[in-house]
């Protein structure tokens, strides 16, 4: 009986890795994308600046309870708050009842954006 050379070890190792690797990434999902911006809501400058948070709500929460919908809104609105006060977390892939999101921050430039807020 003939031994296994040495380079079918290593393709058969490398095969074995690569589907290991691959199963793995599958299951991670996709993060679904939330873009927000930061506005001012006192368009009177005065001693405060008043700023408020826009947000393109997740198609993942529409069909939930409305109880639910409310409170991963808030949970998302936390983190664009930590975000803000962390600059090194930002850019960071976050997790919510098993759901990946990634926040996007776009700058703002006076326009419209979202008429529903």
């Amino acid at each position: 009986m003939k031994k296994p050379s040495l380079s079918l070890i290593h393709i058969i190792l490398a095969i074995l890795t690569l589907i290991i690797v691959t199963s793995k990434l599958n299951s991670q999902g996709m993060p679904e994308m939330i873009p927000y911006r930061i506005v001012p809501l006192d368009y009177v400058p005065d001693n405060r600046l008043e700023l408020g948070v826009e947000l393109i709500h997740p198609y993942r929460i529409e069909n939930l309870v409305e109880v639910h919908r409310q409170e991963t809104i808030e949970i998302i609105y936390e983190r664009i708050a930590f975000e803000m006060v962390n600059p090194d977390h930002i850019n960071e892939i976050f997790k919510i009842d098993g759901k990946l999101y990634y926040l996007i921050r776009i700058p703002y430039t006076g326009t419209i954006w979202n008429e529903d807020m």
